[in-house]
């Protein structure tokens, strides 16, 4: 089977997209993959090994070398979305737009030469947007459409899971679940395990050429002295997609001086163009306080910031000890060469869905009430997180990582996360800090084992929670208090729900528009008591969502209403 993916997202969400891509082309194919590649062979061993599906991706023309790093992608289309746009847009409010009908016919000819070198039996559309659903259908052109799609009337069309990632795009806090599942599940495979890791380019002698340039790179940024004595490299990702999300620059001069001086490991700078202000500020900063304190005592590190390209970043990456990073499209660039993370989650950013998806890395957030900030939200504390987390207990962590292969234990000033992976397969944290016990932690595992069975549910069935499934009760088991406001969330819920299919009972056997109206207006509240709950706030958008697709067909919504009241009637006993 032809399946074409289409994926209009950043550089970062491409990457976390692995685990789905390898999923729809199936389970043996990223494997096949990294050893044709990495032996060169093609012999009867690795034939065996192919693909069940071929698979081909369709992402925006800028993002276009990020399939260079992912295994099961056969080809890749770039979207130039530019030159289809220029024609569309006026120069001036009073100009004629003359070229919309020449930038369709680009559009047009572009799927047909896509159509042309690989015509789909199947698309699946990870993006959300009304212009991804819409190119989505057109490059389907009648084969079966998954993921975000439109119905035959333009509405927007689409799964559980799918709804359940947009509601969590908005609300992250609410949601325990990595994107890289949510990717996955979108894409229909929700179950099974599946190949996540990236293939690096240039896997053999691009590695070794990438560490013969950081030891002639640290001879002449830092002197002969430095390249005879260092005991290896640590990626430093200074930038991020806002500044509110980036650690303090200062904070990553000084964890470079302590982790030269305790363990005698070189900082390499990286990132885009775009960032390498930022490391010309860290060689200033750098450069400054060495000369203060002791100019024989300067603080060697590398700068490829602007630098590389995707391919040599990657075998950077496989150079480096470790990286430590913001929550950015390095970081889980670095995750999918399993090479060993820690990240830092600020302002919006937090681990629980964005966290790097390589079992035993290492995810710090501010240990604040505030955090996670709320999106599009102002901070009241002029973003205070970014200054929570000290370079001292990053260095501690790094420290004890680099000389005995394990994150400690350790409290004060972060949450401080690992990352695990569950007997679904889904990526999940264990707490360094001692936060296994918060109630936002056990809310969160309480979250996973109802979501997952609900998400999962048969739209046509009579929904039943299989509380044998949970083993998890006594472990993730709620304090009192939390479970008393839970328990009054269940109960206004559970009490609009039976208002809402008493109404609709009624309206099936009689259609007048005022019971019609009485209705709609109960549906509402139940959207409105979802969203105003902290506990059950995803849950109000895939309400909102899978009520309104079922709107053409009552006795369809009414099986669906049923199944939340299953739900809700299921939490009230669950301890």
């Amino acid at each position: 089977m032809n399946i074409l993916l289409v994926n209009l997202t950043r550089f970062g969400d491409l990457l976390q997209s692995q685990a789905a891509i390898s999923a729809l082309a199936g389970a043996g194919n990223a494997q096949a993959a990294a050893i044709n590649t990495l032996t060169g062979a093609e012999n009867a061993q690795t034939t065996g090994q192919q693909a069940e599906n071929k698979l081909a991706l369709v992402c925006l023309n800028n993002f276009a070398f990020t399939s260079a790093c992912l295994c099961g992608v056969s080809q890749t289309f770039p979207l130039p979305r530019s030159a289809f746009l220029s024609g569309l847009v006026k120069t001036s409010p009073d100009a004629e737009n003359a070229r919309w009908v020449s930038s369709l016919a680009e559009l047009w000819h572009w799927r047909n030469s896509l159509w042309s070198q690989f015509k789909p039996d199947l698309v699946c559309n990870l993006t959300p947007t009304v212009p991804a659903r819409l190119l989505a259908h057109y490059l389907a052109g009648g084969v079966p459409l998954t993921g975000f799609g439109l119905d035959a009337f333009g509405f927007a069309q689409e799964g559980s899971w799918a709804a359940f990632l947009r509601a969590s795009t908005a609300s992250r806090f609410a949601s325990p679940f990595n994107v890289i599942d949510l990717f996955r599940a979108v894409a229909g495979k929700s179950t099974g395990r599946f190949q996540d890791a990236l293939l690096a380019p240039r896997p053999w002698f691009g590695v070794s050429a990438a560490r013969a340039g950081l030891a002639s790179a640290l001879g002449e940024a830092a002197g002969h002295d430095f390249a005879a004595t260092h005991k290896g490299f640590v990626g430093f990702q200074l930038g991020a997609s806002a500044q509110e999300r980036r650690w303090p620059l200062e904070y990553f001069v000084r964890l470079g001086q302590e982790l030269w001086r305790k363990l005698r490991v070189v900082p390499v700078l990286l990132g885009s163009k775009a960032e390498s202000e930022l490391a010309e500020r860290y060689a200033q900063i750098n450069n400054s306080a060495s000369s203060r304190s002791d100019p024989h005592a300067a603080s060697p590190f590398i700068s490829l910031s602007g630098k590389t390209d995707p391919g040599e970043l990657a075998d950077t990456l496989k150079n480096c000890l470790l990286l430590v990073s913001n929550d950015t499209g390095t970081l889980h660039l670095a995750a999918g060469l399993s090479c060993p993370c820690l990240g830092i989650f600020l302002a919006t950013a937090q681990p629980w869905d964005t966290g790097p998806g390589l079992e035993g890395s290492c995810s710090l957030e501010p240990d604040l009430d505030c955090h996670p900030c709320r999106f599009g939200s102002g901070c009241p504390h002029d973003f205070r997180c970014r200054e929570t987390i000290s370079p001292e207990l990053v260095c501690a962590l790094i420290e004890k990582f680099l000389t005995s292969g394990s994150w400690p234990a350790i409290t004060g000033q972060a949450r401080v996360w690992l990352t695990r992976r569950d007997e679904n397969n889904f990526f999940y944290l264990t707490s360094l800090s001692g936060h296994e016990q918060a109630p936002r932690t056990l809310w969160f595992m309480r979250q996973r084992f109802f979501l997952r069975q609900f998400l999962d549910r048969n739209p046509a069935a009579e929904f039943v929670l299989d509380a044998a499934q949970d083993n998890s009760g006594e472990k993730f088991a709620l304090p009192l208090a939390e479970k008393e406001k839970i328990a009054a969330d269940l109960d206004l819920l559970e009490a609009q729900l039976g208002l809402v299919l008493e109404l609709g009972k009624l309206l099936a056997l009689n259609p007048a528009p005022r019971l019609r109206e009485r209705f709609l207006s109960a549906v509402r509240r139940v959207g409105l008591l979802f969203e105003n709950s902290a506990y059950f706030l995803a849950l109000g958008f895939l309400w909102q969502v899978q009520v309104q697709e079922q709107g053409g067909e009552l006795q369809q919504a009414l099986r669906c209403i049923t199944q939340y009241q299953s739900l809700i009637r299921s939490l009230k006993i669950i301890p």
